[in-house]
């Protein structure tokens, strides 16, 4: 005996934005030799099937695609399928479509970074809604700090990520904060903002030196510093250095500087120079 219609279904009874899936009708045995038209409808102009679809013979199933549209409410459709008197429906759930951009990070912390040094840190961006985002721009504000990596506007289909470039780079010393403000089309939310902060560290040049005396014994050692050509040397040192190494911290960043240094001994009888060293101060 032919089938007779038995079941209209989906693996998923809903869309959460514009789409498609595939549906299937089903007959509880193989059609006959003419294969059943079965005829197709839909009660909400949300979603659109075709008119009608044969199983054909032999068969005992067919699949049709079921195309649904945006909505700007939540509803539920009801598809129908209707062949020799019997009909069957199927529940389909419409949800509205949701964009939502996910950022890693709410802050960006570069810490302390030596001026005129870029630092980068890397922020990942998601689009994680039912429906795609986009980034229309993404602005800093703030001393030495800016961000690369996207060409704007950028759309991120669901699921899809993108990275950016955020950089410090300090000019000068000091504490500097600031926020990287992200544009976006994400639903009923305004923009994504990541603050941003970072210190700006003095340059530092680390002086050693093998530690030399003569019949007295040396009690501290003074350090000199002359830009690089000039010749114009001053004492770095305000009281005596009692080791053999020196930290320069107060080296401008892009010169280029000669040093010295000179031992003292107990009766405060100070040598001549050591010879010089150059060093350069990116």
């Amino acid at each position: 005996m032919p089938g007779v219609l038995s079941a209209v279904s989906c693996p998923t009874a809903s869309f959460a934005d514009a789409g498609t899936d595939a549906f299937t009708v089903t007959l509880n045995a193989a059609a006959g030799s003419s294969g059943l038209a079965v005829g197709l409808s839909s009660n909400d102009s949300a979603v659109s099937v075709p008119a009608s679809v044969t199983v054909p013979s032999g068969a005992s199933s067919a699949s049709f695609t079921a195309t649904a549209s945006a909505v700007t409410s939540a509803q539920t459709a009801t598809l129908t399928a209707s062949a020799g008197g019997i009909t069957e429906t199927f529940a389909i759930q419409l949800s509205v479509a949701t964009s939502i951009l996910s950022v890693n990070a709410t802050s960006i912390s570069f810490g302390n970074i030596v001026i005129n040094t870029p630092a980068t840190q890397t922020l990942n961006l998601q689009s994680t809604g039912t429906s795609a985002v986009t980034i229309s721009a993404a602005t800093v504000s703030g001393a030495g700090f800016s961000v690369s990596g996207q060409t704007f506007p950028l759309t991120l289909n669901p699921g899809q990520t993108a990275t950016l470039s955020v950089q410090f780079d300090p000019a000068s010393t000091g504490a500097a904060t600031g926020s990287l403000t992200i544009a976006s089309s994400e639903s009923g939310h305004g923009n994504t903002v990541v603050s941003l902060s970072g210190t700006g560290e003095p340059h530092e040049v680390n002086l050693n030196w093998n530690a030399t005396g003569g019949s007295d014994p040396v009690v501290g050692y003074n350090v000199y510093r002359a830009v690089n050509g000039s010749k114009s040397y001053h004492r770095l040192n305000s009281a005596l250095n009692t080791t053999s190494s020196y930290t320069d911290t107060t080296a401008q960043s892009g010169i280029d500087y000669e040093y010295y240094v000179t031992s003292v001994d107990k009766s405060g009888m100070e040598s001549g120079p050591s010879n010089c060293t150059t060093v350069n101060v990116p």
